[in-house]
């Protein structure tokens, strides 16, 4: 007696055949395209247009950094010419010193110079003063030695006041005579024209 009874898992193990769809399979089919829908038409735009902001921020931030670098290369050229400026600034204001400190120099050795010929001119006036008294003084003395001595060797008084200027501008004239004619020497002596 076998009676043919089939029973409920042996049914089951025979339609449950992965490669065959059923309604399961359908279902998470229908769901996941409805998904797949919502995720396209909400999701997707919405994390596009965040990506697209995030893109624009980040080339905005590459285009200040950018500006910021040709700013820099600005500032560095201009504190290069501001340094060679200053440089030569420094340089031209050096040299004017110097220029003023030779003119000044100058100017001293000038004023020292005039100074010297000054008191070297009036040094000359001096002992050109000084020459001509000591020459007056020397020739009255001469003279009245003169006298003196022509008093003793003749024995005859010369007391008489033209006779006496006629003697000492006789002897004065001579002794001038030989004054010139030894200042003459010397000069000619020394290379100087008289």
């Amino acid at each position: 007696m076998t009676s043919h009874v089939s029973s409920p898992t042996l049914v089951a193990a025979k339609t449950n055949n992965f490669l065959i769809p059923n309604g399961t399979f359908f279902f998470e089919l229908i769901c996941f395209l409805v998904i797949l829908y919502i995720l396209g038409k909400f999701a997707l735009p919405f994390i596009t247009e965040k990506i697209d902001e995030r893109q624009q921020i980040i080339r905005k931030q590459f285009e200040e950094a950018e500006e910021a670098k040709e700013r820099l290369q600005a500032a560095e050229r201009e504190y290069a010419e501001a340094l060679a400026e200053t440089r030569r600034d420094a340089s031209r204001m050096r040299e004017q010193a110097q220029a003023e400190r030779a003119d000044i120099v100058a100017e001293a050795r000038n004023e020292a110079q005039a100074r010297v010929d000054e008191m070297l001119a009036s040094a000359a006036d001096r002992i050109e003063t000084e020459r001509q008294q000591t020459i007056l003084s020397l020739r009255n003395e001469i003279g009245e030695l003169a006298t003196t001595l022509a008093e003793r060797v003749v024995h005859d008084s010369l007391r008489d006041d033209a006779r006496q200027r006629q003697l000492v501008a006789d002897f004065i004239a001579g002794v001038g005579a030989s004054e010139s004619l030894e200042a003459e020497t010397a000069a000619t002596a020394s290379g100087e024209p008289s």
